[in-house]
């Protein structure tokens, strides 16, 4: 009995601590649970915090970006404002001096104006004195010289250059302009050599500012049509070829053209009189006709007209003509006085606006 109880209680001890001991387990483990659960939400405030601070981070550097591109902004803009200065600058000292070159060609307009007044009235108060003016579109029996004088002579009848044109029979030209004889009735008025000048001073003024597109301009008289060979070779060719054979051949025949050993004319007789004209059964032209068609061909004979009407088959050069391009004919020169008068005045009054603008946003 005794040992039983002994044994008893050795194994209620035992239970005793057994219990104990799962009372701490449990409560460890209890610990451990708030302790996990503590510390995942520390890590999950741990990485939220992360992620903030990369986001701040991030914005940070996208902010630092855009300053910086701002500030390339401001400088490039700084440094376009002061480039805009200086153009404006510079095209207000530009626009000066173009509208004290425009002073002075409408100063020189006007005195090639008044000279060609001048001219027409010493015309009027000679055909006056003389009493009667032969029909200027009848010479026949009056104009003495060559036939390439009476032809030359003829064109500077067209339009207002009629009134400038003078032949005399009985009486010179200067002595019957300066000092016209009183009675004398078989005159015509003449101030040639005046047109002369006057035009040659219109041809240098336009060859300054002849850029295409125009009414009233030069003409190259003798210079090859350089798009007539283009043409031809787009009708025989590949497009890709095109470029390089229009060059070749164009280049070809204007070396052909400045051959003086080359003079494709015959002379006909025309009313009884003999003319030398283009002669378009020359080997070489005709050689071209077959080859590259009318076009190329046609080019080629109005070029050679061109240089023996202006007599450049000399030195095969081209001259320089005062061209009326929307009727397609000679202009004459009173046209010509007229158009680089109005374009003098139309420009004058765009580079005022222009300089009135400019001031106005400076």
């Amino acid at each position: 009995m005794a040992e039983d109880t002994g044994t008893n209680g050795l194994l209620g001890a035992m239970a005793s601590k057994v219990d104990f001991k799962l009372s701490l387990l449990k409560d460890a483990m209890a610990e451990y649970s708030e302790i996990k659960h503590v510390i995942d939400g520390v890590v999950k405030e741990k990485e939220r915090l992360q992620q903030e601070k990369e986001r701040l981070q991030n914005e940070e550097e996208m902010l630092r970006r855009e300053q910086h591109a701002n500030g390339e902004a401001m400088a490039a803009m700084k440094e376009d404002l002061l480039a805009s200065q200086n153009t404006l600058t510079a095209a207000r000292d530009a626009l000066v001096s173009s509208t004290e070159e425009i002073s002075l060609k409408n100063n020189y307009i006007e005195f090639l104006k008044k000279k060609l007044e001048k001219s027409e009235a010493k015309n009027n108060q000679a055909e006056q004195q003389c009493g009667s003016v032969m029909d200027p579109i009848q010479p026949k029996g009056v104009l003495k010289g060559p036939m390439e004088k009476q032809k030359r002579l003829s064109e500077r009848l067209q339009g207002n250059d009629a009134v400038n044109i003078a032949l005399t029979k009985e009486c010179p030209r200067k002595e019957l302009v300066d000092k016209p004889p009183v009675g004398q009735t078989s005159c015509v008025l003449v101030s040639e050599e005046d047109l002369e000048a006057v035009r040659d001073e219109l041809i240098k003024g336009f060859l300054e500012i002849d850029i295409g597109g125009r009414k009233i301009g030069i003409k190259e008289m003798g210079e090859l049509n350089e798009k007539a060979f283009k043409a031809a070779c787009l009708a025989k060719l590949p497009p890709e070829e095109v470029g390089t054979a229009s060059h070749e051949l164009y280049s070809s025949w204007q070396q052909q053209l400045g051959d003086l050993s080359w003079y494709p004319f015959k002379t006909v007789t025309v009313d009884g009189n003999q003319q030398e004209i283009v002669n378009v059964d020359d080997e070489k032209l005709q050689e071209l006709k077959r080859a590259w068609g009318s076009g190329a061909h046609n080019a080629v004979v109005n070029a050679l007209v061109e240089m023996k009407g202006y007599g450049r088959l000399s030195d095969r050069s081209i001259a320089y003509e005062l061209w009326n391009y929307k009727e397609g004919r000679r202009a004459t020169t009173t046209e010509c006085v007229s158009y680089m008068s109005n374009q003098v005045k139309q420009l004058s009054v765009t580079k005022r606006r222009k300089i009135r603008r400019s001031s106005g946003r400076a």
